[in-house]
């Protein structure tokens, strides 16, 4: 069983010491892992999830992408791409509305798919996965290199989305009411699902989880908590440590972690019931670990916390 747990390890002193059990048993049982050699893991949840599901990436035919609308801030040098809260039925109509010539143009469409996310299909050639919405959102974003005819298109059609809602009425709205203006389309494609695959069910991981897990043909639960513990070749997402929180938040989303989704995993690889568990902080180098029955029960080892 894997746990993709991002930001799971945060920088020195995002947690104050409490000495709360269930931190020191969260502690203990990391400290017991093993780091797991020449296991590389992909930027941000979503592209890890989409790896372990057997997504790859491919040069050419029909893509999909994930088209998360976004609020564009400027800086000196940069551009911010924030999400922004819910667009109404009627302000996505119209948007969408306003969008048709330059999508049409770039011979790519928009659809609201069954999670209610907006979703860009394309033929095109070419590789323009680009970073996945964690780890891009809220930072200064990266010019994409023009190099292939699909990234040409969408650089194309990201100027062109814009310039056709700079000064929408809906985005004027929208900012009279103090919400957040759709200025853009945050982009990402997980690839071509259909891949090789042990995995069997995805827990967790939201809308887009569910979008990653029903694109490979996968099971989905919404709760990380919400399978039998001896339900093994399954991905528990817990993204909620991702964008940071405030250290209580985070001291509270720490515990939950450890009595509500972690323990019951452990009691079942004491019994025998799971070969090993797994813990993956996707924003974090080289932070594979794996906990096996014969490390629990080896002599106390220094706890490693979160």
């Amino acid at each position: 069983m894997i746990h993709l747990l991002p930001g799971l390890w945060a920088s020195p002193g995002a947690t104050a010491a409490d000495g709360s059990a269930p931190l020191r048993r969260l502690a203990r049982w990391l400290g017991r892992a093993r780091p797991v050699e020449g296991r590389g893991t992909a930027p941000g949840w979503e592209a890890a999830l989409a790896q372990r599901l057997g997504y790859r990436q491919q040069g050419a035919g029909s893509r999909t992408w994930l088209a998360q609308p976004v609020q564009l801030t400027p800086g000196m040098r940069d551009l911010v791409a924030s999400p922004v809260d819910t667009v109404a039925d009627a302000e996505r109509q119209a948007l969408w509305s306003a969008a048709q010539p330059e999508l049409e143009a770039a011979g790519a469409t928009l659809a609201l798919d069954d999670d209610g996310l907006w979703v860009l299909s394309m033929d095109a050639e070419g590789d323009a996965s680009g970073p996945p919405p964690s780890v891009g959102l809220g930072r200064s974003m990266v010019a994409h290199s023009l190099q292939g005819d699909v990234a040409r298109r969408l650089q194309v059609l990201a100027t062109g989305l814009q310039m056709a809602w700079f000064q929408h009425p809906v985005n004027l709205e929208r900012e009279r009411q103090g919400r957040g203006a759709v200025h853009g389309l945050w982009l990402w494609t997980p690839g071509y699902a259909g891949g090789p695959t042990g995995v069997q069910r995805v827990c967790g991981g939201g809308a887009i989880g569910r979008w990653l897990a029903r694109g490979a043909g996968i099971d989905w639960c919404p709760d990380p908590a919400g399978t039998s513990a001896e339900s093994g070749d399954t991905v528990v997402v817990v993204d909620a440590l991702g964008a940071p929180p405030s250290p209580e938040r985070r001291l509270e989303l720490l515990e939950s972690l450890a009595d509500d989704v972690v323990a019951p995993r452990v009691h079942a690889l004491l019994r025998g019931g799971l070969g090993s568990l797994e813990f993956v902080d996707p924003q974090s180098v080289d932070s594979a670990l794996r906990l096996e029955r014969r490390q629990m029960l080896a002599f106390w080892r220094r706890p490693r916390r979160p």
